[in-house]
């Protein structure tokens, strides 16, 4: 009889904790405090829209996704699930750069509303101008863009690398050249 109350007791218990821990979550991972942790990408676009034949639609406030430290909207709850099970799927080659631009070994960050899709691929482009000189021979372009942009990524690599090496040694090294 007293190990039917103890388990009843623990029960009641433990779906009390379960409550207020749901709760204080639920308080602390509000909309506002997401909003300002997370850069919104792709302004405001539902990234899983630019593959539907209805193209790149705006996403709602509503249905939101952190991924990578940037801020997703989608358009309704499925687009925010199918996003959730495979986001690189959705993401848009060269982050939020333009390719073209990448070709000219430049970093130009590009208008989401102006894209192609090329071998089940989103790239973007800062014009429609620069979109049509993507088109006329994207395959070398991409290739000189790949290069540009793994260069780029090589370095800021290689930043990260070293600010956490200072930042841990917290130490002064003189170099002579």
């Amino acid at each position: 009889m007293v190990g039917k109350q103890v388990f009843k007791l623990m029960s009641v218990l433990v779906a009390v904790y379960t409550l207020t821990m749901n709760i204080a979550s639920a308080e602390s991972i509000d909309r506002a405090s997401i909003e300002k942790q997370a850069a919104l990408a792709l302004q405001g676009f539902d990234p899983t829209t630019y593959f539907n034949l209805s193209g790149a639609t705006q996403g709602k406030t509503a249905f939101q996704a952190v991924y990578m430290g940037e801020r997703y909207l989608f358009a309704n709850a499925e687009n925010q699930q199918k996003f959730a099970n495979n986001p690189a799927q959705f993401l848009p080659q060269f982050g939020a750069l333009c390719a073209h631009s990448l070709v000219m070994e430049k970093d130009v960050i590009a208008d989401p509303s102006i894209y192609t899709i090329e071998e089940g691929k989103l790239y973007m482009f800062v014009s429609q101008e620069a979109k049509t000189e993507w088109m006329k021979n994207s395959n070398k372009n991409l290739i000189a863009a790949t290069k540009h942009w793994e260069y780029k990524s090589e370095k800021r690599f290689e930043q990260i690398k070293a600010k956490k090496r200072w930042k841990n040694n917290n130490t002064v090294e003189l170099f002579t050249f």
